[in-house]
């Protein structure tokens, strides 16, 4: 009664979730392999288009044929949703899935062609209130692409059974689209932290310097946030269309006992069973027939004697193979008591207790892999089970033992060569080499902000005014660059620097003013005829040390 109530009113929400998770997991791999033969070419297609329409210049030139080439993709995608749909419906309802004809995958390619893309236009209308209510909108176009089945009935026929699921089971339906949605939202948010962090984690494992790690939030565009709803919906999408392909089996069950059916599909033995059946009840009726067949057959096997001598020497021989000699017990030298001493006791005993711990280590391996492969122990040949056990045993143990000897051998190389002493040519410092100033192509980052400093009070003490002028100029920059405020480029002038600046550095208003009148100072000196002396280079120099103070 319980269940049949069950079936009225509908599976649960986390029921049907939990179910379709089950046969995801345990269903052919043709299963998936179909669903992403469709969905993986459009989300790739898709972000081509939307990086390509976005940035590139040449982009109106070829947007129809761009924009076709989306819409096949587009109807590719859910012709092959359809089929993994089918296969969903054949694997609940126990059946083999028979691959649609030509003229049936024909049919389903046109139906899809004609009712998915008005989806892409009434859906987002489904999402404002008062309009269309989108569980049911949504609940629809699922619908649609799990029922049609390619036959005769048309698209008209496909629409009505579509809508009627749709109609079935409301607060079924509202709880799984909140369970969908929360749990995209969560993908979603796994994505983006696990793409937003991938350029830090290369630099941190390969030492890869990119733009990204430079600048982590320019990651932040549309298309990276078009990339991560592409991978949140290759991973929520088979769910959703396995879940309402479940739904729709279930709708159309109540009809049609489909879900009866594939329950009690397990319990009908085939005509093997039927025919094994029948000779055991002939036995039983017929015991007499039975036993005498049997003796018949039995006795030529009994009627010819094995001489004696020659069993004693097949037996010898046979207990003398590899696969039984390991059973049998070592050989024991026989030792005399006065060479005997308390070291070799000792070691005796120490090789016992050994033996004994591996031994029990061994059964309880045993004990282990034989839960876990219940089927693999041969109930006909227990010798040669035993034997295969015990080899697969020796064989870990041997392993075992080689990594542990291993890992010692590291653990006490590291700790000798922690102990010994550093060399004195490590501590010193590395030379690094001088840049040239007068050179144009010269960068700020390729000495630290100190070696700058250092190398323009050095010059302002020979009189070389105008490159320690420049020497300076060059330590503000990777001060800048340091806290983030700019990045260092070879194609950026100074007024490519002054406007990022002023976009980073809004919240400190006297940063770019300082900076901008630097820049002036140092344009007009190193550019310009303005002729450079100690005492301007010094105000200069006070200038820098304010902005670093100000930044």
């Amino acid at each position: 009664m319980k269940r049949a109530l069950r079936r009225q009113q509908g599976h649960g929400a986390l029921d049907l979730i939990e179910e379709t998770t089950h046969l995801l997991r345990t269903g052919p791999a043709a299963l998936l392999a179909t669903y992403y033969l469709g969905a993986i070419p459009f989300v790739l297609g898709l972000l081509f288009f939307w990086a390509d329409m976005s940035r590139s210049p040449l982009a109106p030139q070829h947007l129809a044929e761009a924009s076709f080439s989306m819409a096949l993709l587009f109807i590719w995608m859910k012709f092959c949703q359809a089929i993994f749909a089918r296969r969903v419906r054949a694997h609940a309802a126990a059946e083999v899935f028979q691959s649609p004809g030509l003229r049936q995958a024909a049919r389903i390619f046109l139906t899809q062609s004609i009712l998915q893309p008005s989806g892409l236009f009434l859906m987002p209308l489904a999402c404002v209130p008062l309009l269309l209510p989108f569980p049911w909108v949504y609940t629809f176009y699922q619908n649609a692409t799990a029922l049609d089945a390619g036959d005769d009935a048309g698209t008209a026929d496909l629409v009505k059974k579509s809508c009627r699921q749709a109609k079935l089971w409301p607060r079924q339906n509202h709880a799984l689209l909140a369970i969908l949605f929360a749990f995209g939202f969560c993908i979603f948010l796994n994505w983006a932290t696990i793409c937003f962090f991938l350029p830090r984690l290369f630099k941190m494992l390969f030492g890869v310097e990119s733009d990204f790690t430079k600048n982590p939030l320019a990651l932040l565009n549309t298309t990276f946030f078009a990339a991560m709803f592409g991978l949140t919906y290759l991973c929520i999408d088979p769910i959703a269309k396995t879940v309402y392909a479940l739904r729709c089996f279930y709708g159309e069950s109540l009809e049609s006992g489909e879900d009866l059916k594939a329950q009690l599909t397990p319990f009908i033995r085939p005509a093997a069973n039927l025919a094994a059946a029948v000779l055991i009840l002939s036995a039983v009726l017929f015991p007499a027939t039975v036993s005498a067949q049997s003796t018949n057959a039995s006795a030529p096997a009994f009627s010819h004697s094995v001489e004696p001598a020659k069993l004693d020497h097949t037996i010898n021989q046979t207990i003398h193979e590899t696969k039984y000699v390991w059973r049998m017990p070592r050989d024991k030298t026989v030792e005399s008591a006065g060479h005997e001493g308390v070291i070799t006791k000792f070691f005796d005993k120490a090789g016992d207790m050994v033996r004994r711990c591996l031994r029990a280590i061994g059964h309880w391996l045993i004990k282990i892999l034989e839960k876990l492969l219940p089927h693999s122990r041969n109930a006909s040949s227990p010798s040669s089970s035993g034997y295969g056990w015990m080899m697969m045993l020796q064989v870990f143990l041997y392993v075992l033992v080689a990594a542990v000897v291993i890992a010692l051998a590291i653990l006490l190389l590291r700790v000798w060569q922690n102990r010994q002493p550093l060399p004195a040519a490590i501590s010193s410092e590395p030379i690094q080499p001088v840049p040239d100033l007068a050179d144009e192509n010269i960068r700020a980052d390729q000495l630290p902000e100190d070696g700058w400093t250092k190398l323009a009070l050095e010059l302002l003490e020979r009189g070389e005014f105008r490159l320690a002028m420049r020497a300076f100029y060059l330590a503000s920059l990777a001060h800048l660059a340091a806290r983030n405020l700019i990045s260092i480029a070879r194609f950026k002038s100074n007024r490519d620097y002054q406007r990022e600046l002023l976009r980073r550095a809004h919240a400190i208003p006297n940063l770019p003013v300082i900076f901008g009148d630097n820049i002036s100072t140092f344009e007009r000196v190193w550019y310009g005829s303005h002729e450079a002396t100690g005492e301007l280079v010094r105000q200069f120099a006070t200038s820098v040390e304010q902005l670093k103070a100000s930044a």
